[in-house]
Order: C-alpha cells, then sequence, then structure tokens
C-alpha cells in the first residue's frame, strides 16, 4: 500500500476526520486520529489500518493516538473491536493513547476498553 497517498486520499474524502500515520521506532507504528469516527470514516481508516497490520512484522507495536479524537461512533468503536482482533493474530499489541473522557467513556460502557492497553 502507498500508505501516504491513500492517506491523503483519506483526509481529503473525510471533512471531519483525518488519520495519520507515523513510524516511530524500529517495529511501532504510531496512528494519530483527529475529529470524528462516524459510519463512513470508520469503514475507510478500517481498510488502511489493516493495509497497515499486514505490512507490519509480527511482534510490532501499534499505538493509536485519540488525543484529538472528540466523537466515535458504534462503528468506529468496531473498527477498533475488529483491529484488536486482526492484531492479536499476528501478536501485534495495539495501545490506545491518550483517550479523551468522552471516547473513553464509549469504549467503557461498550464493554471492551480492557482489550486494549492504555496510555
Amino acid at each position: 500500500m502507498d500508505s501516504n497517498a491513500a492517506i491523503a486520499a483519506y483526509n481529503q474524502k473525510h471533512q471531519f476526520a483525518e488519520l495519520g500515520i507515523e513510524k516511530i521506532g524500529e517495529d511501532t507504528w504510531e496512528v494519530t486520529i483527529t475529529g470524528e469516527l462516524d459510519l463512513q470514516s470508520s469503514a475507510d481508516a478500517q481498510t488502511l489500518l489493516e493495509s497497515l497490520l499486514e505490512e507490519m512484522p509480527s511482534r510490532s507495536t501499534l499505538i493509536i493516538n485519540l488525543e484529538k479524537l472528540v466523537y466515535i461512533s458504534s462503528t468506529g468503536v468496531g473498527l477498533f473491536a475488529n483491529l484488536v482482533v486482526a492484531a492479536n493474530k499476528r501478536r501485534i499489541p495495539v495501545i490506545l493513547k491518550k483517550l479523551q473522557p468522552k471516547v473513553e467513556q464509549v469504549f467503557s460502557l461498550l464493554g471492551i476498553l480492557s482489550y486494549f492497553t492504555i496510555q
């Protein structure tokens, strides 16, 4: 996947969501999600993140920075549930970083917060 082109296309398509991916270590990637994860932006983000997982070596680490995520729909939560299942199959830990209280509350209410490491 040409991640730069895919991210640029995602960011251009979604007015209220922005995604960034950066390799921050030899085996560590950080994904930053900004704005809102609604029905459509979540589906497109899932496609991008699944492609990233396929490219990551087993036992790598995926950090998802949610500091600037202000809204998440149930589809967005589904994205993370699917992501952690796929990552676990490859022994890639998924770390959620800097969750906003409202976003953390949604994860907690839906009972999936315990599947992630929180920073």
